[in-house]
């Protein structure tokens, strides 16, 4: 091997070690922003429950996570934007049922009840379960709350709905996002934040509204 391609040899595996530690490095840098912000978000939801939304601080946050508050600021910006990542925490179970359901061997007319059933009824009676009378009682609170919930519907309902059109139950000429609209406005039952005794009656006046409105042998032209 010559001169010259020795020292080309070199520096390529000197340029190789230092991407391998940058990657390395890297890497670390984001478990560390991961396991960071995974602390932020159970301090909030935390808080929130235990003093209120309105009476939790960034600061409270930060000194509950260990964090700077200027580490809040940079990942989310402001409070708000963290209700919607406490909703995706304290639902998770939830969401991974729907996975579940989805998934299962079961026939979709069963499994659409069962995922509208879990979404209506299960999400009401976990918010109520968590929170305390007072959170949900901020306007504030539950505005950003309620539009946090109806998007994790829709992101849970459009993975049925693409299901019920791949197998010819749902028509195809009909657009997701209207149908996804259509259940929006039905489904306000199931975004209640407090106890409901009516909603096992008002669960199932939906569940027949929506079944016999979107399937193929239901609809007359």
């Amino acid at each position: 091997m010559s001169r010259i391609n020795e020292i080309i040899l070199d520096k390529f595996q000197s340029y190789a070690i230092i991407d391998i530690k940058w990657s390395a490095q890297m890497n670390q840098y984001q478990k560390t922003t991961e396991k960071k912000k995974q602390a932020i978000i159970q301090s909030a939801l935390s808080l929130f429950k235990e003093k209120g939304f309105k009476e939790t601080s960034i600061q409270s946050i930060a000194k509950v996570a260990e964090v700077s508050p200027v580490s809040i600021y940079n990942y989310f910006d402001k409070k708000d934007n963290l209700v919607a990542l406490c909703i995706n925490e304290l639902f998770k179970d939830i969401i991974q049922e729907a996975e579940n359901i989805l998934l299962s061997n079961i026939d979709y007319k069963s499994k659409l009840n069962q995922a509208l059933a879990l979404c209506q009824k299960k999400i009401s009676q976990q918010i109520s379960n968590y929170f305390q009378e007072k959170t949900l009682e901020d306007p504030t609170f539950t505005k950003l709350m309620t539009k946090a919930i109806d998007e994790k519907k829709r992101e849970i309902y459009r993975a049925y709905i693409e299901l019920g059109k791949n197998e010819n139950i749902i028509a195809k000429d009909l657009s997701t996002e209207v149908i996804l609209n259509v259940m929006s406005a039905l489904n306000s039952t199931g975004n209640h934040l407090s106890p409901n005794k009516n909603i096992d009656d008002e669960t199932k006046q939906i569940h027949h509204i929506l079944l016999y409105g979107i399937l193929t042998n239901s609809r007359t032209i």
